[in-house]
């Protein structure tokens, strides 16, 4: 490669880095299935309960939630967002009490009492709910995720002031079916899976990660961009991998579209497992 070649973005045309994983949510692009989503979210909160949101790797379920939250009135909602449950039930306590501002506990009955006392405060003094989101709930085991269960298991007048929002891959279903886990589903009042962009937003989604990144014309044919939508199977992530990868060429071979040939040079080089990366 010549060293005095432009960086990809000024040679492209481009103000920011394309395809970006870490978009703000102002720029997020909002597909049928988040805005049926969050409004069934919205639902639920106002009744308050366990929600389970489920999706394939790269299907965009903790993308989303982070742009329910960044909708949320502060003044109505105190948030804690465990983003890696691994860290054992106690691990989980006292990252909640952190995140509601609470020096955390030694023991866990001690994490229990400050966090139920602080969550009816919340509810009595400041017509707060608190809503706790945990992420990649497929590696809790069962017996956790009971005490996570047990944890939500209180009411005031009748009504619970603290909603859970459990995320995770579809094997997290079969956990929840086992006759140890009966409480956990039947408490569950809401379920989605997040399956991906159809057919049709394909286009949209390439042209808006385009626009925002400053390219207002597309970079694509519609005949690659059809076929990166087939061999992503509408995941946003794999999607994203691709089209960049495909930019990467273009910027190396001084060509100012991806065509055919260039999608089809990337997909001999990637096996099924690097498109969920």
């Amino acid at each position: 490669m010549n060293e005095q070649q432009l960086p990809l973005t000024q040679a492209l045309g481009l103000t920011r880095e394309p395809f970006d994983k870490n978009l703000p949510s102002k720029h997020l692009f909002i597909s049928r299935q988040m805005k049926q989503l969050f409004d069934q979210l919205k639902r639920l909160l106002q009744r308050r309960g366990i929600a389970l949101i489920t999706g394939e790797i790269g299907a965009g379920k903790s993308t989303a939630i982070r742009a329910f939250i960044d909708q949320l009135e502060p003044n109505h909602y105190e948030v804690a967002y465990i983003a890696d449950p691994t860290i054992g039930i106690r691990g989980i306590l006292n990252s909640i009490a952190i995140q509601l501002r609470l020096e955390g506990g030694y023991f866990k009955w001690q994490l229990l009492q400050q966090l139920k006392a602080a969550i009816e405060k919340n509810a009595y003094d400041f017509n707060k709910t608190t809503l706790l989101i945990i992420d990649e709930v497929q590696h809790i085991a069962p017996p956790e995720l009971e005490q996570i269960r047990l944890f939500t298991n209180f009411k005031i007048d009748s009504q619970t002031p603290l909603n859970l929002i459990l995320l995770g891959q579809p094997d997290v279903n079969k956990t929840i079916s086992l006759h140890s886990m009966k409480a956990l589903d039947q408490r569950t009042a809401f379920r989605y899976h997040l399956s991906g962009l159809d057919k049709d937003e394909a286009k949209p989604y390439i042209t808006h990660q385009l626009a925002v990144a400053g390219r207002t014309d597309t970079l694509f044919s519609d005949d690659v961009i059809e076929e990166i939508f087939q061999q992503a199977k509408g995941i946003p992530r794999v999607i994203n991998n691709l089209c960049y990868a495909c930019l990467i060429d273009i910027y190396q071979n001084n060509k100012n579209l991806v065509d055919t040939p260039t999608l089809e040079k990337i997909l001999l080089l990637w096996d099924g497992s690097s498109k969920n990366i």
